[in-house]
């Protein structure tokens, strides 16, 4: 059919003075020399013997894959899911058992949907008559032709099918002068593929549909799906073992309190064993192999056999069919900055990942681990018990050498607190005593068995002002009994001060009389700066909770205190202390 159209006002003039008859709806209203159309737009369409003039014009939906029409944008969609997966190599050769024509070992599209659906989202134009559609699968070439179908006529609804191609026509119903409908293509590409021999691959659907030529004539409308790769998923990925051990000579330890830790810079080897189908029949672009040892200080990698960590693998190709692949990392190394972990289920575990799922996990045996990772915190006036670099021994001159093993009545600095050693606490569960099984130097760690309260601890604290100072606050965190000053009133915590040095008279210096921050309150009457217990005693009624208020009883305090702190019960665990002058 044809036709033409315009806008605002126009005519035709007959030439030679013919007349045509013009009707309305079919019924004539008489003959005329002249055709004049008045409207913002007029469509003719010319039958055999007759002109039929739309004022306003025919609207008619979008044609396929268009957005030509009343309907909008009408533009075709599948239905699969696409990701970017690496396309593995046949291992028998191009079309065995798939086809990639270039795509071997590239990052492309790939899918798992088997079945895919092209369809528009409504009415489209131009069906009825002699309509069709024409549905073609290509191989990965784009051009070699798999499977085709072309429908009969496409002038009702209902589904035609061959082979693995369905073509569902729905809605179907007139569109003015034509006929719309919603078309939905269907093709099984698993067994199309399969069919011409080739396990899932490389591909592509067009879809072509021409309109009924009486009513329509346009077209004809293509939708051609962009190249996909078929990933039939026959397996999941796998491992066999996990195993970690150190390497040797490159294994940093710290020690505290007679522990010896694991800490930063500390490399381990870390094995996996026979990585099985980790390209089957595509990959992952990254992280195809997740290796993780966290209890022992060290982050998760994420691991390819094609990029990051590459060289740890030993016995991979690309080939579809890969098996009995390795993995070896010995310099993985503990990173984790400001961990710790003190337990018996220490391991490493690896997994393997393809494009669509995650393989099982494998893990190592546990193994009884002590990892600390925590710098050095103390400062002039605080003390956050993470290392003892200001601890000192009993004469507060000789400095801490924490790689010797407690004896009986020393405290122990565990895990961010201050403890009797009895009271060290696992990760893994329980409290522990005897550490002779645990890495590193397992069979040389010290066995703290009846090591319980009391327990003492000492160090210097600086006070650098320069000046001369009457008082002074120490604001406690921890686990306590009831509380800092309760404790302190109890004497289930015990604090002993001695003046580093003093211009205003009183005792001062490691031997001095101590001062007593716990019994009872200061007392003005009976202070004798520690000639005696009674006139020892220190804490300001002021004090109260885990803020303790002291004073130096009239007496000048310059460039610090002696600092001996005991843990009288048990239950108490000091995490950290501050201390400010006045």
């Amino acid at each position: 059919m044809s036709g033409f159209s315009g806008g605002g006002e126009s005519g035709y003039t007959f030439p030679g003075g013919g007349k045509v008859t013009v009707k309305d709806e079919d019924v004539s209203i008489g003959k005329f020399d002249t055709l004049n159309f008045t409207g913002s737009d007029v469509t003719v369409l010319d039958g055999t013997t007759q002109a039929n003039i739309y004022i306003p014009p025919q609207l008619f939906a979008s044609h396929w894959n268009t957005s030509d029409g009343v309907t909008g944008n009408q533009t075709v969609t599948e239905s699969l899911s696409r990701t970017t997966a690496r396309i593995s190599t046949p291992n028998g050769g191009e079309g065995s058992p798939f086809q990639t024509d270039g795509w071997a070992n590239t990052n492309e599209a790939a899918t798992t949907t088997g079945t895919v659906t092209f369809t528009s989202p409504g009415l489209c134009t131009g069906f009825g008559g002699d309509s069709t559609a024409a549905v073609t699968v290509y191989s990965a070439d784009g051009t070699t032709v798999l499977e085709t179908y072309t429908t009969p006529s496409l002038a009702a609804n209902g589904t035609h099918t061959s082979g693995n191609i369905s073509v569902t026509i729905s809605s179907y119903a007139t569109d003015g002068t034509r006929y719309q409908a919603n078309m939905s293509v269907e093709v099984d590409t698993t067994t199309s593929l399969s069919d011409a021999g080739y396990t899932g691959g490389r591909y592509n659907v067009a879809v072509v549909m021409t309109t009924d030529s009486a009513t329509d004539g346009t077209g004809p409308y293509t939708y051609t799906q962009t190249t996909v790769f078929l990933d039939t998923n026959p397996t999941t990925p796998s491992v066999a073992s996990t195993a970690i051990a150190e390497t040797g000579g490159s294994v940093t330890t710290k020690y505290l309190s007679g522990l010896e830790y694991y800490t930063t810079g500390s490399d381990f080897t870390l094995s996996v064993t026979d990585i099985d189908q980790l390209n089957r029949n595509t990959a992952r672009t990254s992280a195809n192999l997740v290796v993780s040892a966290l209890r022992y200080g060290v982050s998760a990698l994420n691991q390819s056999p094609f990029g990051t960590g590459s060289s740890n693998f030993s016995g991979w190709d690309s080939d579809n069919d890969n098996d009995n692949a390795t993995y070896s990392n010995t310099a993985y190394a503990v990173n984790r900055n400001n961990f710790r972990y003190m337990g018996t289920q220490a391991s490493a575990s690896a997994y393997p990942r393809d494009p669509w799922a995650n393989g099982s996990t494998k893990s190592s045996a546990n193994t009884s681990v002590l990892a600390d990772t925590y710098g050095t915190t103390s400062t002039d006036l605080f003390e956050g018990f993470t290392d003892e670099a200001r601890r000192t021994e009993s004469d507060y001159t000789t400095a801490w050498t924490s790689s010797d093993d407690l004896v009986a009545g020393e405290a122990m600095v565990y895990a961010g607190q201050l403890i009797v050693p009895t009271q060290a606490a696992l990760n893994s569960g329980g409290n522990n005593v005897d550490w002779t099984t645990f890495a590193p130097n397992a069979g040389s760690q010290p066995d703290y068995t009846g090591f319980g309260a009391s327990v003492t601890y000492y160090r210097k604290i600086v006070d650098s002002a320069g000046t001369n100072r009457s008082s002074f606050q120490i604001v406690f965190t921890g686990s306590f009994v009831s509380d800092a000053t309760t404790d302190l009133a109890n004497s289930n915590l015990e604090v002993y001060i001695r003046r580093v040095a003093s211009a205003g008279g009183g005792g001062f210096g490691t031997g001095s009389d101590p001062l007593r921050l716990h019994g009872s309150n200061y007392n003005f009457a009976t202070f004798d700066d520690g000639a005696t217990v009674g006139g020892s005693y220190i804490r300001e009624a002021s004090s109260s909770g885990n803020t303790v208020n002291g004073t130096f009883g009239g007496y000048s305090c310059e460039d610090g205190i002696y600092l001996q702190i005991t843990l009288a019960n048990a239950s108490i665990k000091l995490t950290s202390l501050t201390v400010t002058f006045f």
